[in-house]
């Protein structure tokens, strides 16, 4: 049986230009693990996910992650609406100024009510994104490729 490269979705929000500065390089990495991955910066259109194997969900942390912790609004709209999303593996992560807070709990409770398979969940300093960069990658090729 021939090898298929599988198709992955990096969707995020880049409020205040936090998770762009880590996607381009998750981007790469993943692709060098033999995915095909397209990334898609939320906004007022849903991407279509038929032709994904799995997402990866980007939300941006900001301050204490106290009051406003997350996801943000963009991202809860998307995972409320994208359609085939309980379809999916998904990988989750999130760029945070001080701490990560309580956003991976949150959006896996938004994902979990859709029918979605939380694969993995990654945290990337703002300040240090390269720290630990290949954590959710291999976890994706793992988790998102063997089915």
């Amino acid at each position: 049986m021939p090898f298929k490269p599988l198709r992955l979705l990096i969707a995020y929000d880049n409020a205040g230009k936090r998770c762009g500065g880590v996607v381009a390089r998750m981007k790469e990495l993943l692709e060098e693990r033999a995915f095909l991955v397209d990334t898609f910066e939320l906004g007022s259109n849903t991407p279509d996910l038929d032709d994904y194997q799995g997402v990866v969900i980007g939300t941006p942390v900001r301050g204490l992650a106290v009051r406003d912790a997350g996801p943000s609004a963009a991202v809860a709209q998307f995972i409320e609406n994208a359609p085939g999303l309980d379809e999916k593996k998904v990988a989750i992560f999130c760029v945070y100024d001080v701490r990560p807070g309580a956003v991976f709990d949150r959006m896996k409770n938004l994902l979990n009510a859709r029918g979605a398979e939380v694969v993995t969940e990654y945290p990337y300093w703002r300040l240090q994104p390269r720290d630990g960069e290949d954590g959710l990658p291999a976890e994706c090729m793992v988790r998102i490729r063997t089915r």
